[in-house]
């Protein structure tokens, strides 16, 4: 597989983690705030940290093993992965911008 897509690879997992990190970080602290939001909240909370969680160790086992590669092809360095792990991108970017948007309205 080029040295092309296992940069982009490498990148798109590299800003998915980054996102997802934010993401929970975010909602870790909006359920351990327990005086502030009412129990179906900090629940609500509570699962998409998990999810943010989820997303955050499957980009650093992507990374971890594109990086790892030593020339040999994988299916983590293809096209086609890198396309599939774009949707992933895609709902953390759009998560994070809300949590940014929360973030800047003192929520």
């Amino acid at each position: 597989m080029s040295i092309t897509w296992r940069a982009a690879t490498a990148g798109l997992e590299t800003a998915t983690a980054v996102c997802a990190a934010l993401n929970l970080a975010y909602f870790l602290g909006r359920c351990v705030s327990a005086g502030s939001q009412p129990l179906p909240r900090r629940v609500a909370a509570f699962v998409l940290a998990v999810l943010s969680l989820g997303a955050l160790l499957e980009s650093g086992f992507v990374l971890a093993s594109v990086v790892s590669l030593s020339g040999e092809d994988s299916v983590f360095a293809s096209a086609e992965w890198t396309a599939v792990r774009g949707i992933t991108f895609a709902g953390t970017v759009c998560v994070s911008a809300l949590v940014l948007r929360a973030v800047g309205n003192g929520k």
